[in-house]
């Protein structure tokens, strides 16, 4: 299909029906699975589509007087997408992950481990700091509310332990009181935050990719990226492919560096 062809398929506007998403942009299981990921996944779709068809405009500017009523259809769906992403969402968790994200690693986990600790066949200090980090991990990519990415630092005491179950109970007992005290103190921190300005940011957006030989989607952006872009966005450069965002300073600060 030779350079122009494409442009022009690229200009194809879906319809828009009632309910949540544009049709034609059926969603496919997202990472995190259920309701909101496919939302998400409707959404940054038609996003997709209508940055390539600004860029198709752009390379073809004698297209503009065909191209510009479809594209104005085409942001409409977009808006009406990323409207049902956002209300899907509470910003208090996309804050609160931010929060977790900024954590420092905790300190002096040997000093609070369990007195059964020796019995656990592998080094407790290790197997905190494991945990911690998985959770935290988890809680940045967003595919979990916060309260439910205990089960990423759940896995590393499964792992760890293997078939055993010799005071493996403990051992998960000690890593649900660690993630718990975390998750206090990134609450903490994220109700600091929220009554601070917000953070006014630019960054540009995305494209869906596409693997050459299996055809499967793949989002550069993390869940909890794409969310955060659905929450807070204050509006969209679309011939420069860039988003505004207004969002509290852990929130920008993740979205940016992470």
């Amino acid at each position: 299909m030779s350079e122009f062809a494409v442009a022009v398929a690229g200009l194809r506007t879906p319809a828009v029906v009632a309910g949540d998403g544009p049709a034609g942009l059926a969603p496919t299981p997202g990472p995190a699975g259920g309701e909101p990921a496919q939302a998400v996944r409707v959404w940054r779709r038609a996003q997709t589509r209508a940055l390539e068809g600004f860029a198709a405009a752009a390379a073809f500017p004698w297209l503009e007087s065909w191209a510009g009523p479809r594209l104005s259809a085409l942001t409409g769906a977009v808006e009406q997408a990323r409207a049902a992403v956002a209300r899907r969402v509470d910003p208090r968790e996309l804050l609160t992950a931010a929060c977790v994200a900024a954590l420092p690693v905790p300190v002096g986990l040997r000093e609070g481990l369990p007195t059964c600790a020796g019995s656990w066949g592998v080094d407790g200090e290790w197997l905190l700091l494991e945990a911690w980090m998985r959770w935290q991990s988890a809680c940045a990519e967003g595919e979990a509310q916060v309260a439910d990415c205990v089960r990423a630092a759940s896995a590393a005491v499964y792992e760890a332990f293997g078939r055993r179950r010799k005071a493996r109970d403990e051992a998960l007992d000690a890593v649900q009181r660690l993630i718990t005290a975390s998750t206090d103190q990134a609450r903490r921190l994220a109700e600091e935050e929220n009554a601070e300005p917000v953070h006014l940011v630019q960054m540009a957006l995305p494209l869906l990719e596409t693997e050459p030989f299996t055809g499967r989607e793949h989002d550069p952006l993390t869940f909890w990226q794409a969310r955060v872009i659905a929450v807070h966005q204050s509006g969209v450069d679309w011939p420069a492919g860039q988003v505004s965002l207004a969002a509290p300073r852990a929130v920008s600060d993740l979205l940016l560096g992470g």
